[in-house]
């Protein structure tokens, strides 16, 4: 019995048995989205407790699929485990508060370069303008894309609703005409801002997002090393979410 046939099975019995096979056939995704999220754990607690917290998530995702959705069990538990250990990171605040005021700064900064040099800033340019030195420039770029990430949990405010696109992208045949309209709205919004990245930095976006490859998997690519990636990475998503908001900008003036 294949996985996706397992969890089916499980859904249809509620046989503990099979509770416990589906468990440990998907434990790999836990592994997995944490190898994605490139973390720089502490100790070997805090990486335990991360793992702890992605398998919760992979529990509750197997609790609450709804085998209706013409969605699989992997993808809506891989969204599910990423969450639970997204919110898990947010709980114990991985990222301090002096680094998220860092990466407000230096998403400002670029979108402020780019409107002036009217083109994407260099890390170098960046962290000169904001008077630091650029070993510190790309510490912050490094982190940016756990802290701000533009995943299938990052919520968009669109037309006064907060959606998230992992709601978007775990059930693509919505039948309510409105819901169906605001998901289309954030899709094609993340996908301007996408394309208006430089090609390389769009490149590394949709391999590490689209095709779900890992940091290192991209770096073997590109011919880059995993840290020169993760910066590249953390800059696209600065730059996309000042393009979001741009945007949302213009549109709110046009209405």
């Amino acid at each position: 019995m294949n996985n996706e046939d397992l969890v089916r099975e499980y859904l249809r019995t509620k046989d503990p048995k099979l509770r416990e096979q589906v468990i440990i056939r998907y434990i790999p995704i836990v592994k997995y989205v944490i190898g994605r999220l490139n973390l720089s754990v502490r100790n070997k607690t805090e990486l335990e407790d991360i793992h702890s917290a992605g398998i919760m998530g992979l529990i509750r995702a197997l609790q609450d699929f709804d085998i209706t959705k013409e969605t699989t069990f992997k993808t809506y538990a891989n969204w599910r485990i990423r969450g639970n250990i997204l919110d898990y990171l947010r709980k114990i605040d991985i990222v301090s508060r002096g680094d998220r005021a860092k990466l407000k700064q230096i998403e400002r900064t670029i979108s402020a370069l780019g409107f002036k040099f009217g083109r994407e800033p260099s890390a170098f340019e960046v962290a000169n303008e904001m008077g630091i030195d650029l070993r510190e420039c790309h510490r912050l770029l490094e982190i940016a894309h756990l802290n701000f990430t533009i995943s299938i949990d990052q919520t968009q405010n669109v037309d006064g609703e907060e959606l998230r696109l992992s709601d978007v992208l775990a059930d693509e045949k919505s039948f309510d005409p409105l819901e169906k309209v605001s998901r289309m709205n954030i899709l094609n919004l993340v996908k301007d801002a996408i394309y208006n990245l430089p090609e390389r930095q769009r490149l590394i976006v949709l391999m590490y997002y689209n095709d779900e490859m890992t940091l290192l998997e991209i770096g073997k690519v590109l011919n880059l090393s995993e840290s020169r990636i993760s910066r590249l990475l953390g800059k696209a998503i600065l730059s996309i979410r000042s393009d979001l908001k741009n945007m949302k900008v213009g549109m709110s003036k046009v209405s």
